[in-house]
């Protein structure tokens, strides 16, 4: 058997994680993923790589080992987010997000899967059990993660009256402003709003480079306050893909808008405080990185608005 493994190692190798990333897939397809599918799966592989390099019985030195693992880590990466691209279950711009996450963890699962492989071999054990606990455990965290939910707070001194802001928040407004880079990409930010009085309800109707979606006023104070909220979720991310929707869990039901606000305070003569913010819930582990990511995208969304709202009323 183990003539075997040394004289087709390389295809041991592709065999033994085509299996394991068919069966943890598989654990993960209700969507409850996040740990599990940016770290635990990418760093299983990875670590697995440097497990069996024991059989190669090859001598390098440690900066040899060193800058080949983060090559194989890089290479991994690509191939992985290729294949997620191709069967459409993810996009780039999501891969871009998690490639800073995912490159140091799976360097170090590399040199540990290495350090252990060595280990193994001089005293004839397998430590490969252990994968085969660890991600069906992270699932299991997963599913029981509970949501990010963030409020978000964006600011902007305009020179003008509440009075001539209102007006514009009473009406229609076209938001002219150019958005960074990820929102032209595909993430979704607001083109214009409009404001719509009926018997019915006070409502704003509001056209987004992805979709459009009416956004029912809860609170209408003149001159002073708007809070409103969406009817229906809002697609968060739409893709360039040569596929009609890209089929990432993650755009469905996990990014939940609770409202929105818009706030005016006078501070001088002709001179206005405007606030925004944004009330949401983000359930995708682990917290502390994705975090980082929704409530930047949130805050220049935000941005984009006020700037677009200033532009208005610059003479």
């Amino acid at each position: 058997m183990l003539s075997f493994i040394k004289k087709h190692l390389y295809f041991v190798i592709t065999l033994s994680i085509i299996g394991l990333v068919a069966f943890w897939f598989g654990l993960i397809d209700d969507g409850n993923y996040g740990t599990t599918l940016f770290f635990t799966i990418p760093g299983s592989i990875s670590f697995l790589i440097g497990y069996l390099k024991k059989y190669e019985g090859l001598q390098n030195s440690r900066i040899k080992k060193g800058l080949l693992a983060f090559f194989k880590i890089n290479l991994i990466i690509l191939i992985l987010s290729g294949v997620l691209i191709a069967i459409g279950l993810e996009g780039a711009i999501c891969i871009l997000m998690a490639y800073p996450f995912l490159v140091l963890p799976m360097t170090a699962s590399y040199l540990l899967g290495l350090f252990i492989g060595n280990a193994d071999k001089n005293i004839k054990r397998n430590a490969l059990i252990i994968l085969l606990v660890i991600n069906p455990s992270t699932y299991i965290f997963d599913s029981y993660t509970n949501p990010i939910k963030e409020e978000i707070t964006s600011e902007l001194i305009i020179n003008t009256s509440k009075e001539n802001i209102w007006k514009s928040l009473s009406t229609k407004i076209g938001f002219t402003n150019k958005p960074n880079i990820l929102f032209q990409k595909g993430v979704s930010y607001p083109r214009s709003i409009e404001f719509n009085n009926t018997k019915e309800a006070l409502s704003y109707f509001c056209i987004t480079n992805n979709d459009t979606i009416n956004l029912k006023i809860t609170e209408f104070k003149n001159n002073d306050h708007v809070t409103f909220k969406p009817e229906k979720q809002t697609l968060p991310m739409k893709e360039l893909s040569p596929y009609k929707s890209i089929d990432a869990e993650h755009l469905h039901n996990y990014f939940y808008v609770h409202y929105g606000k818009i706030k005016l305070e006078s501070i001088a003569f002709n001179k206005t405080k405007i606030i925004a913010k944004t009330s949401y819930s983000y359930k995708i582990a682990p917290k502390w990185y994705w975090k980082l990511w929704s409530n930047y995208i949130i805050d220049e969304m935000q941005m984009h608005v006020l700037n677009s709202i200033k532009n208005e009323h610059i003479n």
